[in-house]
C-alpha cells in the first residue's frame, strides 16, 4: 500500500483521466498532468491553495462539504455537478472521491471526468424532442403536449383557446424558383413573424414541411378572427431572403377549444379540416363547423368510389363538345370532357371529381383514362382534332409526355390530331420542367391550345416564352362582348393579338347569334358553346359533326 505523496504521484500521472488530492484542511497537494490539461492550470496555479482562494464561494462551499464527507465516512462518493473552471468555463463534471491516507493524515483522492459535451449533446437531443430543427419552434410533439393541457382546462371551464393550422401558399414555386436554401429561410422568417405576433406563453409550432400551427390561450383578450387576420397579413409581406423577395400567402383553418373540446387529436383533426376548406379559395381563414365535417366525409366517399371507378371503368364516359370554324359553321373538332355516374353517388359534376381527384393523387390515372377514351375514339373518326384538358398536377409529372406519346401509339391517333389544353393559371404556376414537357409534346406534333386566355397574370409572357398553337377566349369575356365594352375590347385584342402572332383564337361559351356575329367580325377563328351543340355521348359524334365513322375499328381503351 502506498503511503506517501510522492508515491501515489507516480501513479496518478499514469492514469487517463483527471486526479488530485486535497488535505484535511481543502488544500490541494497534488494534481495530474491530465488534469492540468482539463482545467488549463498549471500546478503552480493550485498547490497549496485552497478551494476559497480558487473559486467562487458557493462553489468552494459545496466542494467543501463534499470533501468533509468522504473524510469522515471513508466511502467512495460520485457526484455531477455543474462549475466553473478557474478560468471561467461552465463544465459538467463527473467526480468519484475516495479518502486515502498519506504520511498518516487522511486527504481525499478525486478522479474527474469531464461529460459536458455529453451532456449538452443529451440536452440537445432532448431539444430535438420537442423542436423543429430549422425554425426553432415547437414540434408536433410538444404542440400536441401542450394541446392536450389546453383541452382539459377548456373542458374544466377554467380556460379556453383557440387552434390556428396554417399552410404557405405558393411555397413550392419558391423553392422552384430560388432555390431551397431560400425556401428554408423563408420558413424561417414566417416562424419569427409567428412567434411575435403572439404572446410568450402561446405555442407556435412547424408541424410540416410548409405547414404551422398556433396555440393561442385566452387570457380575457384573445381575438380569434382578429389573430387569423394578422397571420394572414404577415404571410402576405414580401420575404427578403438571401438577396432574393420572395412572395407567398397562407391559408388558415382554425378550431375554438371551449367546454366542448375533446381529445388533442380531435380538435387538430378539425383545425385540419377548417385548413382543408380555406385552401379551396387559399389566402383565407376558415373556422370549424360540424358542417365542415359532412363536407369531409362526402369528399372520402368520392374519392373511394371514383378510385374503384378508375379501376373497373365503370360509371366513367367521355362527352365530345363540337368546335367549329368561325367563317363557315363547319365542325373541325371536338373536346372531350369527363362524365361520372355512380350507382348511389348519382351524377358527379366534373367540378366535384376532378377536384378530389386532384387533391388525393388520383389526377394521373383520371387524366391518361380520358386521354386514351378520347384518342380511340377519334380513331375512328376522319378529318377532325380531339382536345383534352390537362391539369396542372399531371404538367409536374415527369412521365407526363411519356404517356401522351404512349396512348397516340397505342391508339394509332397522329399527334397533329392531338390538342392538350393548359389554363393560363396552370402555365402561370409550372415550373421549367412543365415547360420543356410541352415544348417537347408541341415538338412531336401535339398542338397546345392555352386555356381561359385572358384571366391570369402574365398572358403576353406566356405566349413569347412558350410556344401555343392556339388561345381559347375566357367563356365570362365571351358572353359580355356584346353588351359590355370592356369586354369587347378584350376580345378584339385578343383575335388581334392571336392574328399578329399566328395564333389561331378560340371563343368558348358561344350561346347567342349575336356573339356568334360579334365573334366572328372580331376575328375569332374558331367558335364552341351550346349554340352550336352541348356535349354528346361518344354515340352521337357522327350525327353532331356530320361525319361518318371510317372503316377502320377504334381500338380498345383498356
Amino acid at each position: 500500500m502506498i503511503q506517501d505523496l510522492a508515491g501515489w504521484s507516480k501513479v496518478l500521472e499514469l492514469m487517463p483521466t483527471a486526479m488530485f488530492v486535497r488535505d484535511a484542511e481543502h488544500r490541494w497537494v497534488f494534481v495530474n498532468r491530465i488534469g492540468c490539461e482539463y482545467f488549463g492550470i498549471t500546478p503552480g496555479d493550485v498547490l497549496g491553495k485552497k478551494d476559497s482562494e480558487l473559486f467562487p464561494p458557493e462553489q468552494a462551499e459545496r466542494f467543501a462539504k463534499g470533501d468533509d464527507v468522504v473524510l469522515r465516512g471513508h466511502e467512495v462518493v460520485e457526484t455531477e455537478e455543474s462549475v466553473y473552471d478557474l478560468v471561467g468555463r461552465s463544465r459538467t463534471l463527473l467526480t468519484r472521491k475516495t479518502c486515502i491516507e498519506l504520511d498518516g493524515e487522511p486527504h481525499v483522492l478525486a478522479s474527474v471526468t469531464d461529460i459536458t459535451e455529453l451532456r449538452e449533446s443529451e440536452a440537445h437531443v432532448r431539444w430535438l424532442a420537442c423542436h423543429d430543427a430549422l425554425t426553432g419552434l415547437s414540434n408536433r410533439t410538444a404542440l400536441f403536449s401542450r394541446l392536450d393541457a389546453a383541452v382539459a382546462r377548456a373542458a374544466e371551464g377554467t380556460a379556453q383557446a383557440a387552434l390556428y393550422y396554417l399552410d404557405l401558399d405558393g411555397f413550392k414555386k419558391v423553392n422552384d424558383t430560388f432555390g431551397h436554401l431560400v425556401g428554408d429561410e423563408l420558413l424561417v422568417q414566417f416562424g419569427q413573424r409567428l412567434r411575435h405576433a403572439v404572446g410568450g406563453n402561446d405555442v407556435v409550432a412547424r408541424i410540416g414541411g410548409d405547414e404551422f400551427a398556433v396555440l393561442a390561450e385566452d387570457s380575457g383578450d384573445l381575438d380569434m378572427d382578429g389573430l387569423a387576420e394578422k397571420m394572414l397579413t404577415l404571410a402576405a409581406i414580401p420575404f427578403d431572403v438571401l438577396s432574393a423577395r420572395a412572395f407567398v400567402g397562407t391559408s388558415v383553418g382554425v378550431v375554438p377549444l371551449g367546454r366542448d373540446a375533446v381529445a388533442s387529436g380531435e380538435m387538430a383533426r378539425k383545425a385540419d379540416s377548417a385548413l382543408y376548406e380555406a385552401k379551396k379559395r387559399r389566402n383565407r381563414y376558415v373556422i370549424y363547423t360540424d358542417a365542415l365535417d359532412a363536407s369531409l366525409a362526402h369528399r372520402r366517399e368520392v374519392e373511394v368510389a371514383l378510385e374503384e371507378a378508375l379501376q373497373s371503368g365503370e360509371g366513367l364516359s367521355c362527352h365530345y363538345q363540337p368546335m367549329v370554324r368561325a367563317s363557315d359553321g363547319k365542325v373541325i373538332g371536338l373536346e372531350a370532357l369527363a362524365r361520372w355516374r355512380h350507382p348511389k353517388l348519382g351524377v358527379v359534376t366534373p367540378v366535384q371529381f376532378v377536384a378530389v381527384a386532384e387533391e388525393t393523387g388520383l389526377i394521373g390515372r383520371l387524366g391518361e383514362w380520358v386521354l386514351r377514351t378520347a384518342c380511340s375514339r377519334m380513331a375512328a373518326v376522319d378529318d377532325l382534332f380531339i382536345a383534352v384538358n390537362v391539369s396542372a398536377v399531371q404538367l409536374r409529372d415527369d412521365r407526363f409526355a411519356d404517356t401522351v406519346m404512349k396512348v397516340l401509339a397505342d391508339t394509332r391517333l397522329p399527334p397533329r390530331r392531338l390538342e392538350l389544353e393548359i389554363t393560363e393559371t396552370a402555365i402561370v404556376n409550372a415550373d421549367g420542367a412543365a415547360v420543356r414537357l410541352l415544348k417537347r409534346l408541341r415538338k412531336a406534333g401535339v398542338r397546345i391550345s392555352l386555356d381561359d386566355f385572358g384571366t391570369g397574370y402574365s398572358s403576353l409572357t406566356l405566349l413569347k416564352d412558350l410556344d401555343v398553337d392556339k388561345v381559347k377566349i375566357d367563356r365570362s369575356f365571351v358572353q359580355m362582348a356584346p353588351l359590355a365594352e370592356d369586354s369587347a375590347a378584350i376580345v378584339r385584342a385578343v383575335s388581334n393579338l392571336g392574328s399578329a402572332l399566328g395564333l389561331c383564337v378560340v371563343a368558348e361559351g358561344v350561346e347567342t347569334e349575336a356573339q356568334r356575329q360579334f365573334l366572328r367580325d372580331a376575328g375569332c377563328d374558331e367558335l364552341q358553346g351550346y349554340l352550336f351543340s352541348a356535349a354528346v355521348p361518344e354515340d352521337r359524334i357522327e350525327r353532331v359533326s356530320g361525319l361518318v365513322p371510317t372503316l377502320v375499328a377504334a381500338h380498345s381503351v383498356g
